[in-house]
Formats: C-alpha cells, structure tokens, sequence
C-alpha cells in the first residue's frame, strides 16, 4: 500500500527529482521560489531544497557566490527598510549579520521575500546582483520564464 502512494505521488508530480546546475544556466530567465533573475551569460542556479511555500537555492556568477532562500508566503522581513518597494521593484533591507552569516533580504510589500546570505559582507557586485531580483508571490504566475523550480502539485 505504501509503495502505491508513492507512485501515485510521483505521477501527480508532488515529488520531483531535483534539476542539475546544467539544467539552470544563464542566459535566461530563473523564476523560482518567488525570485524572478534574468541570469546573465555565465551565472547558474544551483538548487538546494524546495517546498511548498519556499526553497533555497545558491547562486553564482562574476560576482561571486550567494545563498538565497525565497519565500512565496512570507511576512514583513525583520530589520531596516532601506528602499522602499515600489511598481516591479522589491524593497530592500539594510544588510544584518545573523549566525555569523551576513543577510540582505528584499520584499515586495506583499508576500513575496528573498533573502540573500554571504558568509562576507556583501560587495558592491554582489549588491549590484540582488538590485536585479525581482520577486513574485505564491499564486502568481510570472512571464517568460525559461527556468522554473516552483512547486507543483
């Protein structure tokens, strides 16, 4: 009986197998776990776990590297607002250091929440980076997306 709800669970698609890095390469557009990134020639995603209402994936490039956990369902991120959100563009949070990582989270004034980790502070690249995301939030379905890891049931 167990076995034949896992593979009932397989065919509705509530179990995936997870992408490669290969699978995730830029240039395309990444819409995943509420960031939507239009990845440049070179950059990846390397997806690191997925559920239902979020996920964490790293993300790589020129600029270095980034761990980046995104929310669909998220609350107001802790901190200082230090651009407000505004049509198309997410509102940032003044960078923090929480468990000896350092963190900039965005938000979309809604639902939608991203947050960036660096175990170093953050270079203006990588800033630079973040300032590209834009999010969406669970029940939205953003355009043109080349690359998706969002949950399906």
């Amino acid at each position: 009986m167990r076995r034949t709800w896992v593979v009932i669970l397989f065919s509705l698609g509530v179990f995936t197998s997870p992408a490669t890095a290969s699978d995730l390469e830029g240039p395309a557009r990444f819409c995943g776990y509420s960031p939507i990134i239009d990845l440049r020639p070179g950059e990846k995603i390397t997806i690191l776990q997925g559920g239902i209402h979020g996920g964490s994936f790293q993300w790589d490039g020129d600029f270095g590297s980034m761990v980046v956990r995104g929310i669909g369902w998220a609350t107001r991120p802790k901190g200082q607002l230090v651009v407000h959100p505004s049509e198309g563009r997410p509102g940032q949070f003044a960078q923090q250091k929480r468990d000896g990582k350092f963190v900039i989270a965005i938000w979309n004034g809604r639902q939608g929440a991203a947050y960036f980790e660096s175990p170093a502070r953050f270079s203006d690249e990588q800033r630079a980076a973040i300032g590209r995301v834009r999010l969406f939030q669970e029940g939205e379905d953003p355009s043109d997306c080349d690359l998706r890891t969002v949950f399906a049931w």
